[in-house]
């Protein structure tokens, strides 16, 4: 206490110093939270104009392939092929007119390209139809597993930054039957659903990069600015409080200290009290809810405590709680746990993150502990040293429940463990009940 109480001073003598430090570094985080989040929108900006260009493109393809080929498709006088330019009334198939559309609006817009490859190409693009490098090698083989996915890329090419984004283009079944049985297909056996190609759009984002970084200088300015006038009034206002009397304020705050200590803790243990627990288990439902993590709940009761007290005295049934809090909060270590006196002889361990299985692993740990404390107790009914019955509830919370719910079912399985003989861990669960028995 005395070492805690220097370090207290220390920093009191020194808070100009510390704060200072404080906005520094609070500062230098805000500074590199805008640069996080300006890349992230860069990145979801350019996610966004791809997927809505590419998008645009197959709705030209599945448009043109419904109102033109199939429509033109059974007149005599016309044919549909990938090289219709060589046939009288010939008009390209789908996949030939979107290569071609692709073609023109990467000649129309500078720095964007858009390609459709595919393992299959058509014998007049063997050259350039499949993948033509590691990208497009890794996209196809990534959607051929995840056909209804999107697989992109961000690289530096040529002092240029390019966003590179590809979706898989799937059989539908008005072209299955033209690719099985055109005369040059290189498969035959296409069904609805396979993926047939890939559609890629590759688009440069220095002007995203730029407009961003220009809104980022602003960002910056600002925060600059805020934080030379958050330095300039926090060292009037420490130049004010230095005058105060620090020696006050210091016992001031070791009074407020111990007095929230001895609200939360029990006096005889020196665990969390009832109080406490009631707070904490409301805390943590909340948040596990909002994880969606599972949150166990402990309860251990001293078997034939009545006895051990009517024995041995209330003085010695005293050390024995004592004993037992340390060896329970000695085997509940992990951060966020917290052991705690339920009432008299019962206690109860709040395990955030835990679920049965690892709620019972510390259960069996604290029976363990109980064995090697061998509190010597002969008018005990389950062996001649104090034991413990454990209950054990886990569960994923629900906003529809409330985590007294919790603390029911732990009971429930705690009365279970004593009524089946004590000395023996109970543990269940929403939808079935499983035992272990030490």
């Amino acid at each position: 206490m005395q070492q805690f109480r220097k370090l207290t001073l220390w920093l009191y003598q020194r808070i100009a110093l510390i704060l200072v430090l404080l906005l520094c570094i609070g500062t230098g985080v805000a500074l590199s939270g805008t640069f996080e989040l300006s890349a992230d929108l860069v990145d979801a900006q350019a996610l966004q104009h791809a997927r809505v260009s590419v998008h645009t493109v197959k709705e030209a393809w599945f448009l043109y392939s419904q109102a033109v080929v199939d429509r033109l498709g059974n007149l005599e006088n016309v044919t549909a092929s990938p090289e219709y330019h060589q046939i009288t009334g010939g008009i390209p198939v789908p996949a030939t007119y979107t290569i071609e559309l692709g073609e023109r609006v990467s000649q129309a817009e500078s720095g964007l390209s858009f390609r459709l490859f595919s393992n299959y190409p058509f014998p007049n693009r063997q050259g350039s139809g499949g993948p033509q490098n590691i990208f497009e090698q890794k996209a196809l083989q990534y959607l051929q597993q995840n056909p209804t996915g999107f697989y992109y890329q961000k690289s530096e090419e040529q002092d240029h930054l390019l966003f590179r984004y590809a979706e898989a283009v799937q059989m539908e079944p008005s072209c299955v039957k033209c690719h099985n049985t055109w005369p040059g297909s290189p498969k035959t056996d296409w069904q609805v659903g396979d993926v047939r190609g890939v559609l890629e759009i590759a688009q440069p984002i220095d002007a995203f990069v730029s407009q961003a970084q220009d809104g980022l200088k602003s960002i910056w300015i600002t925060l600059i600015v805020i934080g030379c006038l958050a330095l300039t009034s926090l060292i009037l206002v420490i130049s004010y409080l230095q005058n105060s009397n620090q020696i006050l304020q210091a016992k001031v705050a070791e009074k407020t200290s111990a007095l929230n200590r001895l609200a939360h803790l029990d006096s005889l243990t020196e665990l969390a009290n009832r109080r406490c627990f009631d707070q904490v288990l409301e805390q943590e439902w909340r948040r596990m809810e909002r994880q969606q993590q599972p949150l166990a709940l402990m309860m251990c009761d001293v078997d034939y405590f009545k006895r051990f007290n009517d024995a041995y005295g209330h003085q010695a049934g005293d050390r024995c709680l004592q004993r037992i809090a340390r060896a329970i909060n000695a085997n509940v270590r992990r951060t966020g746990d917290l052991a705690t006196r339920y009432g008299g002889e019962e206690f109860a361990v709040i395990m955030p993150n835990t679920d049965h299985r690892q709620a019972c692993l510390v259960a069996e740990k604290v029976q363990r502990a109980m064995l090697e404390l061998q509190i010597e107790h002969y008018h005990s009914d389950v062996a001649n040293h104090v034991t413990l019955s454990i209950g054990i509830a886990s569960t994923i919370p629900q906003p529809i429940y409330h985590p007294t719910n919790l603390v029911r079912v732990a009971d429930t399985a705690l009365y279970e463990a004593k009524v089946k003989g004590r000395n023996q861990i109970i543990a269940k669960l929403p939808e079935k009940v499983e035992s272990q028995s030490t």
